[in-house]
C-alpha cells in the first residue's frame, strides 16, 4: 500500500471515529428533544421517554456510524437525522 492510500484511510477511519464519538451525542440528544416535544403523552412522560431514550439513541447512532462506507456517508447521515429531528421538533412545537 502506497503512503497516499495509507494516509487517506488513516484520515477517514480518523474523521469516522470522531462522528462515531463527537457527532453521535448531539443528534441522539436532538432526537430525545424531538420525541419529548412530538408524543402526544402528558408532560412528565414526554420528558421522561425523551431523556430515557438519549442513551440508546446515542449507542445506536455511534454504532451505525461506524458503518458508514467513508467518513464523508458518516457525516452525511448525522446531518439528515439532525435536520429531520429537528424540523420534527419544530413543528412539534409550532403545533402545540
Amino acid at each position: 500500500m502506497s503512503p497516499v492510500a495509507r494516509r487517506q484511510q488513516l484520515n477517514h477511519s480518523t474523521s469516522r471515529t470522531l462522528a462515531a464519538l463527537l457527532g453521535s451525542m448531539p443528534v441522539a440528544l436532538l432526537i430525545g428533544i424531538a420525541l419529548g416535544s412530538a408524543l402526544p403523552l402528558r408532560t412528565e412522560a414526554r420528558y421522561l421517554i425523551g431523556s430515557y431514550a438519549v442513551v440508546p439513541l446515542w449507542v445506536g447512532l455511534a454504532c451505525s456510524v461506524f458503518l458508514a462506507a467513508s467518513a464523508r456517508r458518516a457525516w452525511a447521515a448525522l446531518a439528515l437525522v439532525s435536520g429531520a429531528a429537528a424540523l420534527l421538533a419544530f413543528l412539534a412545537l409550532r403545533l402545540r
